[in-house]
């Protein structure tokens, strides 16, 4: 057997230094720390997806209340004792249905007195008429003459109405403005301070139309003494409102000039009423002038003139001791008990038609603009569930913004048909189908980028390396669920990049 004979290895000379073996040690560190640092970095931290067809829907979702078509706050023009309380919650009545009266013993008293004092007017009236001269009749010139004045006077009346009317107006827009800016909703006291002044508006407005039209001396006088009501009516809501600026829950709210503009508006209505009485006093001695052109029998038409005032004053009066329905609807409130003492103008009687809901709900001024009457609604009620979904359409965009929490909305109401067991006042989830476009290309918003006021998509060109290159595209439907339509610029399947990791 042959012997192999083992050579020894041979080492370098210059590995034979210790240096020289730490100083290639150092650099073998030195190469791998560099490749590390310096090599290609590949991102995985990169999200992809298709560009595909999709039906798109856009919407707008809010929380709204349902809401009667009929919702008044009534109580009695009057103060008193409550004698009769004639409903009870959840009754249906019809228009001019007495609701509740207060004690009308004084009322009756005076209305029985006027009414004879009228007709003894009248049988004055009467024996005169019997017994007079056909000179005592007409005497024309001084007629005329007392004709013209009270022509003038009934002119000057219109023009203070058409004032009064401007004024009512104002304090009733300044109410709404302080509400709008300060508040989502006022107490109870101002919300029904509100709804009384915008009756009383609705009142003037309307018996100084019908007079303005006719001309007729009949209508100005019914214009005047509605004016008068409305007037009063609004001064004490005006106070009611103005009283609420100072409970401690407001006080700090509201800036000191906004009950000055309060208080100048209350002294504006004061003004105006003012001036309507005055003319109307100015009409009366007018027609009695007139009526005094034919001494004893003008006067004895005057006093029955007077006599018939007192009648209807007295009617008033009594009109004033009880609640009637302004129309027809159910009632969904009753604060007020028999026996107890009244106040004027208080809320009394709450009446509804719950057989006529709309929901209403505040959309950011962000959203409005997509939104158009007619559109479609699904509705939710958190009263019934959220798995019952119920239809609707847009009916109104109020044109006026609400600010809320400093954020700018506009109320928007939306038709509610046949829901069983709705009530007012529940809240519904809205949403509102503002845009829809079906069989559209689209991509995930993540993925459209803009830049120099254009926007681009990433479109890979390699998927194992995803490497990429931009394309610039169109869009259009900005849709739910972050989808983008693509108009142009991209083609079905193409994978695009939807997410990078910066």
């Amino acid at each position: 057997m042959d012997t192999i004979a083992h050579r020894p290895v041979k080492i370098p000379k210059f590995l034979k230094r210790k240096r020289n073996i730490w100083i290639i040690a150092i650099l073998v560190v030195i190469i791998i720390i560099g490749y590390f640092i310096f090599k290609p970095k590949v991102n995985t931290s990169i999200q992809t997806g298709t560009a595909e067809r999709q039906n798109l829907q856009q919407t707008v979702l809010s929380t709204g209340q349902v809401v009667s078509g009929t919702d008044l706050t009534l109580g009695f023009q009057g103060s008193g004792v409550v004698r009769k309380i004639s409903v009870i919650e959840g009754d249906k009545v019809k228009k001019g249905q007495v609701l509740a009266s207060l004690d009308q013993s004084s009322a009756l008293a005076t209305l029985t007195s006027a009414r004879g004092s009228l007709a003894q007017a009248q049988a004055n009236y009467d024996k005169l008429i019997a017994g007079a001269s056909l000179e005592d009749i007409n005497n024309t010139a001084v007629i005329e003459s007392r004709r013209v004045v009270l022509d003038g006077a009934y002119s000057s009346a219109l023009n203070t109405l058409d004032s009064a009317r401007l004024k009512v107006y104002n304090a009733l827009a300044a109410v709404t403005a302080l509400q709008n800016t300060y508040f989502t909703d006022f107490s109870q006291s101002a919300r029904d301070g509100k709804t009384q002044m915008q009756t009383a508006f609705a009142s003037i407005e309307s018996s100084l139309n019908k007079a303005k039209i006719s001309k007729l001396p009949s209508d100005i006088d019914s214009a005047l003494s509605t004016a008068i009501s409305s007037l009063n009516i609004t001064s004490s809501a005006l106070k009611v409102i103005r009283d609420t600026l100072d409970e401690t829950y407001y006080y700090g709210r509201i800036p000191d000039s906004e009950r000055t503009a309060m208080d100048t508006q209350r002294a504006n209505i004061n003004s105006a009423l003012t001036s309507v009485t005055n003319d109307q006093q100015t009409v009366l001695s007018a027609k009695i002038s007139l009526l005094q052109s034919q001494p004893e029998i003008n006067l004895a038409k005057a006093q029955i003139l007077s006599a018939q005032g007192q009648v209807d004053a007295a009617q008033a009066a009594l009109n004033y001791t009880i609640i009637v329905a302004p129309m027809s609807g159910t009632i969904t409130e009753v604060d007020v008990k028999v026996g107890e003492q009244a106040t004027a103008m208080a809320k009394a009687i709450v009446l509804q038609d719950v057989n006529n809901l709309h929901a209403e709900a505040n959309v950011s001024e962000a959203n409005v603009a997509s939104l158009q009457i007619g559109q479609d609604i699904d509705y939710t009620l958190d009263a019934l569930g959220p798995d019952e979904h119920f239809s609707g359409k847009v009916l109104s965009i109020n044109p006026a913004s609400t600010v809320i929490s400093g954020v700018v909305n506009y109320e928007v109401k939306g038709s509610l048909e046949n829901i069983p067991n709705i009530k007012p006042g529940m809240t519904a989830n809205i949403t509102i189908l503002s845009a829809e476009k079906n069989d559209v290309l689209a991509v995930p918003s993540t993925a459209v980028i803009n830049k120099n006021n254009k926007k681009y998509v990433k479109i890979i060109d390699d998927a194992q390396k995803l490497t990429y290159h931009e394309v610039e595209v169109q869009t259009g439907l900005q849709a739910d669920g972050g989808l983008v339509e693509i108009i142009s610029g991209l083609n079905e399947g193409q994978k695009i990049i939807t997410y990078i990791k910066s």
